[in-house]
């Protein structure tokens, strides 16, 4: 069974994989090259003997043989180890899912009451996250918590639907452009993504698609509107 630590050190390889990623093109060019010469050495110059041109072009064909498949494979191994920093976040925003259902850490502040949840977060994180009551539309707060995605504290709200949890992540945005939501799966859980009002949120459950695309829905509608104030 994958542990919270395993998911860890998988972000953290992929992590470090994107520092080291070898220059575009570089599988392209060795296999250009190898040909380049193996056309060059196939002229022979005058007085070679043919039992030497052959040995030459056997090994020219094998030489070239071997770098087509050496650039076969680096460019795979680069399209398995480069990984987009969404897809570093949404693997992030799975693990904080999956560990905060393991332990007894789901809440610091405890209350469906969101005037009681928002202000929490005053001091203790350098935003104000959007903090709205869902309750009458089946998604009722349970309260809150700090969390860390992203190499940043985050805020992470908690709403229940029946017997499932939600764990909505909320941190400032790098861009101001808005995006709709967008739906993906990790761990068996989905995980719906979106931006609004300089916030970046990630909603994570293990709440069929549909629910959870209409919990960010309800989300979305009902951020920066008066009850979703101070």
């Amino acid at each position: 069974m994958q542990t919270p630590e395993d998911d860890a050190l998988g972000t953290l390889i992929r992590r470090e994989a994107t520092r080291h990623a070898a220059p575009a093109g570089l599988a392209g060019r060795i296999l250009h090259d190898v040909r380049a010469v193996a056309v060059a050495a196939s002229v022979p110059a005058n007085g070679t003997h043919p039992a030497t041109r052959s040995r030459w072009r056997r090994w020219l064909e094998a030489a070239s043989l071997f770098g087509a498949g050496a650039a076969t494979a680096w460019g795979l191994a680069l399209s398995l180890l480069v990984t987009s920093p969404q897809a570093l976040t949404l693997d992030a925003v799975a693990a904080g899912h999956v560990r905060s259902l393991m332990g007894s850490h789901l809440t610091d502040v405890a209350s469906s009451d969101r005037h009681t949840v928002k202000p929490w977060f005053a001091g203790r994180i350098d935003f104000s996250p959007p903090v709205v009551d869902l309750a009458a539309q089946g998604f009722p707060l349970t309260g809150g918590r700090l969390d860390y995605l992203d190499n940043r504290a985050v805020a992470a709200l908690v709403y229940r639907s029946g017997p499932h949890t939600v764990n909505l992540f909320v941190w400032p945005a790098a861009g101001r452009q808005d995006e709709m939501p967008t739906l993906a799966t990790r761990q068996g859980y989905n995980i719906v993504h979106w931006r609004q009002a300089g916030m970046q949120a990630w909603a994570a459950s293990d709440l069929n698609a549909a629910e959870l695309q209409r919990f960010a829905g309800l989300v979305r509608e009902r951020t920066g509107a008066p009850d979703a104030g101070p």
